[in-house]
C-alpha cells in the first residue's frame, strides 16, 4: 500500500510541474515572443533567470530547512515566515538592482519585485505539502498557478506588460495555499526564542541553493562574455531538455525528503547504494531518451542552429543528466549529515566548474565549455556519492 501511494504521489507531482513548465514553455513563452519581439523576450528571459536564482534558493531553502529539523511537527509558523521576511527584502533589493538597470519604467520594476517576492513565498508554500504528504493537493496547487499564467496572459495580449503573466499567477497560488492550508497563517504562540536556529539553518540551505542556481544560470554570462550571444542560444537549446530534468528533481525531492524526514529514519549503506543504483538507472534512461529527442525538436524548432550544435548533442545531455542526478541525492545525504556538508560539496563543484570552464572555452570555445560542463558534473556526482556513502556506514554502525 506504501509503494502504491509513494508512486501516486510521484506521479502527481511529476503531473503539476509538468503541467506547470507545458503551459509555460508550449503557451506563455511563445506567446510573448510573438507579440514582444527577440528582443524584448530576452530581455524577460534574463530577468527570469535572476528570479530562477533568488526565489528557489531562498524559497526552497526555507521550506527545506523546516523539514530537516528534528521537531518538524511542533515548531509554528512565525519563526519562518520572519525568516522569508528577511530574505524578501534582500532579494526585492537586489531585484530592484538589477530591474533599474534593465527596465525602462518605475511601474515595471515594482511589477518585477513584486514577482520576485511572491515567488519565494510560491516556493516555500509547497512545504504545505511535504509536510502532510498530500501531493494530490500540490496537484491543485500547480493547476492554479498553471490556471493564473493564462489568465495573466490575457491580460498581457492587451498591455503587451508581460509580468501580469507572473503576477496573477504567483499571486493565486499563494492565495490558494493561504485560504487551504496553514503554513502561511500567522499563529499567536510566542516561537521566537527558536527564531535564530530556525534562521541559521534556512540561511545556510539557502546559500548552497544559491551556489547551485546561480552555477545553472552561468552557462550565459561565460559564453556571451568569452565567446557571443549566439553560443548561449546554442547551448540554451542544447540544454533545454536535460535542464527540464532539473525541474523534474523538485517533485522528486518533495517525496523523498518528505518520506525520509517523516519518521525519522536513518538510511543505512545497502539502502544507500540501491537508491544510488536506481538514480543512474533512471539517468541512463533519461540520457537516452534526451539524447534521441533533443536533435528533432532543434530540427523542428531551431533549424538555423541543428548544423551547428547537433555533434555535441550527447556531451550537453551528460552534463545536465549527471547535475539532475546530484541534486536528488543531494537531498537524500542532507537527511544523515549537517547541513554544512551540502554546502562545501557545491563549493568544490563550483571551483572545478567555474575554472574548468573559463580554460576549455578559451582554448576550444563552446565545445570546451560543453567538456567542462560534462566533466564538473560527474565529479560533483561522484564527490556526492562518496559523502553520502561514508554517513550512510556511520549510521549503521550506529544501530549495530
Amino acid at each position: 500500500m506504501k509503494k502504491k501511494k509513494i508512486a501516486a504521489d510521484f506521479l502527481y507531482c511529476v503531473g503539476a510541474v509538468g503541467m506547470m513548465n507545458a503551459v509555460l514553455q508550449l503557451i506563455v513563452y511563445p506567446v510573448i515572443n510573438n507579440r514582444v519581439g527577440e528582443n524584448e523576450f530576452g530581455n524577460m528571459l534574463f530577468l527570469l533567470g535572476i528570479l530562477n536564482i533568488l526565489a528557489p534558493s531562498f524559497g526552497q531553502g526555507t521550506a527545506n530547512a523546516r523539514l530537516v529539523m528534528p521537531e518538524r511537527e511542533t515548531l509554528k509558523n512565525k519563526e519562518y515566515i520572519l525568516t522569508l521576511g528577511i530574505f524578501s527584502i534582500i532579494s526585492a533589493v537586489i531585484s530592484g538592482i538589477v530591474g533599474a538597470a534593465r527596465i525602462s519604467t518605475a511601474v515595471g520594476i515594482v511589477m518585477f519585485v513584486y514577482i520576485i517576492v511572491m515567488s519565494i513565498y510560491r516556493m516555500y508554500a509547497c512545504v504545505e505539502y511535504r509536510l502532510s504528504l498530500e501531493f494530490k493537493r500540490q496537484f491543485v496547487f500547480y493547476l492554479a498557478l498553471s490556471i493564473g499564467y493564462i489568465l495573466g496572459l490575457l491580460i498581457f495580449w492587451k498591455s503587451e506588460q508581460w509580468y501580469w503573466v507572473f503576477i496573477l499567477g504567483e499571486t493565486i497560488a499563494v492565495l490558494y495555499v493561504f485560504l487551504t492550508g496553514n503554513v502561511l497563517r500567522h499563529q499567536s504562540e510566542k516561537t521566537e526564542e527558536r527564531f535564530s536556529e530556525v534562521f541559521k539553518s534556512a540561511f545556510v540551505l539557502s546559500a548552497s541553493y544559491l551556489l547551485t542556481n546561480i552555477l545553472l544560470n552561468l552557462d550565459r554570462f561565460i559564453l556571451a562574455y568569452m565567446i557571443d550571444s549566439e553560443a548561449v542560444s546554442q547551448y540554451y537549446v542544447l540544454s533545454l531538455l536535460g535542464k527540464t530534468m532539473a525541474i523534474i528533481s523538485g517533485p522528486v525531492n518533495s517525496i523523498l525528503i518528505g518520506y525520509i524526514t517523516k519518521g525519522n529514519q536513518k538510511i543505512k549503506t545497502k539502502s544507500y547504494l540501491k537508491g544510488v543504483g536506481l538514480l543512474v538507472g533512471f539517468g541512463l534512461l533519461a540520457l537516452v531518451a534526451c539524447s534521441i529527442v533533443t536533435p528533432i525538436y532543434i530540427k523542428i524548432l531551431y533549424p538555423n542552429l541543428y548544423e551547428a550544435v547537433v555533434d555535441l548533442n550527447v556531451l550537453v545531455n551528460v552534463a545536465q543528466i549527471f547535475y539532475f542526478l546530484t541534486n536528488v541525492l543531494l537531498v537524500i545525504i542532507l537527511t544523515m549529515c549537517e547541513i554544512r556538508w551540502q554546502f562545501v560539496i557545491q563549493v568544490v563543484y563550483a571551483v572545478i566548474f567555474v575554472g574548468s570552464a573559463i580554460v576549455l572555452t578559451a582554448q576550444k570555445g563552446l565545445l570546451g565549455f560543453s567538456i567542462a560542463a560534462c566533466i564538473s558534473s560527474i565529479l560533483y556526482f561522484l564527490l556526492t556519492t562518496i559523502v553520502g556513502f561514508v554517513f550512510a556506514k556511520k549510521n549503521g554502525n550506529r544501530q549495530k
